[in-house]
């Protein structure tokens, strides 16, 4: 071994990092507590320097993209880490730090990892003799973030004994905040909400007892009996039973539909129902039912909020601020009922008809938040005090010796606003839970000045943080607009003028000074800090009447402006084509709504990070296949700053990094790290609860099919075939037939025309045989020709087809009428119109249209993808993807590629259809309020075998209107 001065003792950072180089080596050096240790000084990930990073719970956290290692044995935590980091043995030596770049750091247990400082040893330096009490045993009743806390605490005490964690669940402690907000989105999951994992029970010395209960305790004898009979003595119990949701005691309760949220399980039960729902019933008020209506919102759907209370949350906050809440949700379309109480519940026609004193309320599912029933009837039967939670010191011990109590069962400790209750807070958890476990160690008490209790919840797109607690009758003043980002809330009692709570809507910067502001002994003044003193009754109604009037006219009053023709299907008006509001509501409704969007082909993300931008709509999205081979789709727009991260157009790629500020993405579209998220230094950087988990790029729904790729805004699409319908499905394989695509090459333009008119293009046969020469010339399309124009049921998608004839056996009445038809007319290249059958068809062209963005051609053997990108009302681009199959020979790839001269921005027949599309947009746009005339084939609005009809285009738009409401 070969040991290096590497730096006084008393330099380094307390329970931080410190950054030393030796011999040309970068290292970073932490004293945690009374331990020191030390690993290589640069992330593995992008080499930024962990001296700028930050120490917590054990582990350094990078500063460029967020990769934890434990500091104890180098392990890479978390994405975007793949590689561990190296450690190094340290030791101690007259106030010197050690460290020896040839060996590793040895790890044994939690207590005795790293080297102990002069003058201690594992067994004291928590301040207990543990020696004496290794044979004694803990039992944590309960598996919940308490039960976490705990148990970390009583190693950092140094006690050495056995630990038995018994849990009802069957997974080991994890948080629950995330299942109401990111757990539903589906931006997280269990692994993400761990507050143990089980590689931890063997670092901890813990034996977990899953899916089991205490079923009784003998205080007196110090045995814990399970559910299964096993029997185990114990020196110590912690209850940590926490709570079930509280049940609805009316008729109906028990409906299929009406659910709860406390577990996993429930998270995982609500997000496979919530995405096929429309409506969605949120029974109680409280932060639980603000937060799924905030989901459901989100995901778009219908949501209602039925609270008994005259207002949202009046059991836990004055008046005004559940009104601000109310204002918030509203804003984002939530309905919501309050002094609404909930009678019965039925299922009528498929549906949940929830009785009230008022009309019915109808949806799909019910959500019920209306607080927690506390599980306290063990602690209660083995003598402790129970009083609504159970009673318990400032150590969490409950008047029953050898037993303690923490988390959502307990009472707080100390009295908020002259009476003790329960904290049900992630932050409660973890305080009470650590102090619990610190005090069955037989640790010291903690000296330090009770911390005020702190809250947090997710709504809206908005993180508000409550610091101290308020009182229903509590005054309320206001700092900034009502429910608006950066505005803080006070709330204090009028007649001491005492300030009580900090309420912070995406404001951390408030709550890191409200805690300065909650110790002061001075009366709070609203004026001094240029706050607005709110009103206990909501006048909101005749104070703002007159603005009411001044608000922006609603979307859905807006769309009952536009009125369709008398005439009925057989008239499309102008505006249809050129309006910038319809634009815009059929983004929303369409190409964001219920459809699935062509992306890419398959083979244009062959490989494990390939990638490819692509369009939903006018939205730039991004198509990649990640590490485990399955294919993502996700928006390309950085949360930061909304920059286009994804700059070129396709490519391979381990990640992506937004050029702007650094943010990074896996290929999965999860936000793998924030540069600086901690600052330098203590200063600067992200909000402290801010988690990468919860903030990863917006990711659509996505499916194939036969190597061709699809996306949806929608999260409970159909599935594909169901989609397309049998007949449209049955076309698209025929083309799609199994054999494997290959892309032979892509080209691109724009046309000034509305998007809609080359949809309109191909389920227009009746123009072909007019406008297109080298079609009737050549007899790829005719009058008279076999040929089909298939609208599916819905009228959406369509396929115009024909079977390619022998253009010298035209009648020649049919010549007269197809003007384009152009006699003595040949080809130079006679192979140009080779036609080898190669598909189970009895088609030589077909054209599909896949709304709402895709057109698929077989034009013989050329074959191409056409994906539509509309830019406004008035333009869009065509992407042209052609190709092939896998097993073509040069000779066929040849011929498809000749063959592609048909098509494309120049081709002999896409280029004529280009300036047809420009000139019915010049005519609408220069003689405006104007209506189309589409009555050929009159009666009939979908499929037709004759190829002098418009029936498919007046199906599309019967679909059309139907979706847009208009």
């Amino acid at each position: 071994m070969t040991w290096h001065a590497a730096i006084s003792l008393e330099l380094l950072r307390p329970d931080g990092v410190t950054g030393v180089e030796i011999e040309g080596v970068p290292v970073a050096l932490y004293k945690l507590g009374e331990q020191v240790y030390a690993t290589h000084g640069i992330c593995t990930h992008a080499l930024a320097f962990l001296a700028d990073g930050f120490v917590e719970d054990g582990k350094i956290e990078c500063p460029l993209h967020q990769g934890l290692f434990d500091i104890r044995s180098g392990k890479a935590l978390c994405t975007p880490l793949t590689e561990d980091i190296k450690t190094y043995a340290v030791k101690v030596e007259d106030g010197t730090v050690f460290v020896d770049l040839d060996s590793s750091a040895a790890q044994t247990t939690l207590a005795a990892d790293g080297v102990a400082l002069p003058g201690t040893t594992a067994a004291t330096a928590g301040g207990v003799a543990t020696d004496a009490r290794a044979g004694e045993r803990f039992i944590i009743v309960g598996a919940g973030q308490a039960a976490a806390a705990a148990i970390r605490a009583m190693r950092l005490a140094g006690f050495e004994g056995a630990i038995d964690l018994v849990g009802a669940e069957r997974h080991l402690p994890y948080e629950r905040p995330p299942l109401s907000k990111s757990v539903l989105l589906g931006q997280a999951g269990a692994d993400d909400c761990a507050c143990l994992r089980f590689a931890d029970l063997d670092v901890l010395r813990v034996t977990a007892h899953l899916g089991r209960r205490v079923s009784t305790i003998d205080a007196r004898a110090r045995i814990a009996t399970l559910d299964d009979g096993r029997m185990l003595t114990y020196s110590a119990l912690l209850i940590a039973t926490g709570g079930q949701p509280r049940r609805l005691t009316i008729p109906g309760a028990d409906l299929p539909g009406v659910m709860y949220l406390r577990t996993l399980e429930d998270a995982a039960a609500i997000g496979d129902v919530i995405r096929k729902a429309k409506t969605v019933a949120i029974i109680g008020g409280g932060f639980i039912g603000m937060e799924l209506a905030s989901v459901a919102a989100q995901l778009g759907l219908s949501a209602i909020v039925l609270e008994r209370e005259p207002e949202l949350m009046a059991r836990v906050m004055p008046a005004p601020l559940g009104r601000a809440f109310r204002r918030l949700a509203e804003k984002h379309g939530v309905i919501v009922r309050t002094s609404t109480s909930v009678d019965a519940i039925e299922r009528i026609d498929g549906k949940l008809v929830i009785k009230t004193p008022g009309e019915p309320v109808a949806a799909d599912i019910a959500l019920v938040g209306i607080g927690l029933e506390p599980d306290t009837a063990l602690a209660a039967a083995c003598g402790c005090d129970v009083l609504g939670g159970i009673v318990v010191d400032a150590e969490g011990r409950t008047n029953v010796p050898g037993i303690w109590a923490a988390g959502d069962c307990a009472l707080h400790h100390a009295e908020i606003n002259g009476r003790r209750g329960r904290l049900e807070s992630w932050h409660n958890a973890e305080q009470r839970g650590a102090a619990a476990g610190r005090s069955m160690a037989g640790a010291p008490a903690d000296t330090e000045a009770a911390v005020q209790p702190w809250f947090w919840t997710d709504q809206f797109g908005l993180n508000v943080q409550i610091l101290g607690v308020a009182a229903s009758h509590h005054s309320v003043a206001r700092t900034g607009e009502d429910g608006a980002a950066g505005t803080v809330y006070r709330t204090f009692d009028l007649a001491s003028g005492k300030l009580t709570s900090v309420v912070a809507f995406s404001s951390p910067q408030a709550i890191r000074a409200a805690r300065t502001e909650l110790e002061s002994v001075a009366p709070f003044d609203p004026a001094a800090a240029a706050a607005v003193v709110l009103d206990q009754e909501d006048k909101g109604d005749s104070m703002n009447a007159h603005a009411k009037l001044l608000e922006p006219v609603s979307s859905e009053d807006r769309a009952k402006t536009y009125v369709w023709p008398v005439e009925g299907l057989t008239r499309i008006p102008d505006w249809v084509y050129t309006d910038e509001f319809i634009y815009q509501r059929e983004v929303e409704r369409i190409f964001h709504g219920r459809s699935w969007n062509f992306v890419a082909l398959e083979d244009e993300v062959r490989n494990p990070g390939d990638f490819i931008r692509s369009h939903v709509g006018p939205t730039p999205v991004v198509v990649s296949r990640a590490e485990d081979g399955t294919i993502h789709v996700f928006e390309n727009r950085c949360l930061h700053r909304a920059a286009e991260f994804c700059r070129e157009l396709h490519g391979n790629a381990k990640e992506f990094v937004c050029p702007y500020h650094q943010w990074s993405y896996d290929l999965k579209g999860n936000l793998a790290g924030v540069p600086f998220r901690r600052g330098v230094n203590g200063a600067g950087g992200m909000p402290p609860d801010f988690k990468t988990s919860e903030h990863g790029l917006k990711r659509l729904t996505v499916t194939t099919h036969r190597g061709v790729v699809f996306a949806s805004y929608c999260n409970d699409m159909e599935p594909l075939a169901d989609y397309l319908g049998p007949e449209i499905l049955a076309e698209f394989e025929a083309t799609f037939d199994g054999r494997i695509p290959r892309v032979l090459g892509h080209y691109r333009h724009s046309l000034p025309g509305n998007w809609k008119l080359y949809h309109e293009n191909l389920k227009d046969p009746y123009h072909a045989t007019l406008l297109h020469t080298f079609l009737v010339t050549f007899g790829l399309l005719v009058a008279g020709n076999k040929s089909l124009m298939l609208a599916d049921a819905t009228g959406r998608h369509g396929v115009m087809a024909s079977a390619k004839s022998d253009a010298s056996k035209i009648a020649a009445d049919t010549k007269k009428e197809m003007r384009a038809y152009k006699e003595g007319m040949s080809l130079s290249d006679p192979r140009f119109m080779n036609f080898i059958d190669e598909f189970n068809s009895p088609w030589s062209v077909t054209m599909m249209t896949l709304w709402p963005n895709l057109i698929i051609q077989r034009e013989m053997n050329t074959l191409g993808i056409r994906q539509i990108v509309p830019t406004g009302p008035n333009e869009f681009i065509m992407k042209w993807t052609m190709f092939g199959f896998e097993g073509d020979d040069e000779e066929m790839t040849r011929h498809r590629l000749r063959q592609g001269n048909l098509m494309g921005p120049a081709g002999f027949l896409g280029l004529e259809d280009n300036e047809a599309i420009k000139f019915v947009q010049d005519g609408m746009i220069s003689v405006p309020n104007g209506e189309h005339m589409v009555e050929l084939e009159p009666g009939n609005n979908g499929t037709s075998d004759t190829l002098i009809s418009e029936a498919a285009i007046r199906g599309m738009y019967r679909y059309w209107r139907e979706v847009m409401a208009l």
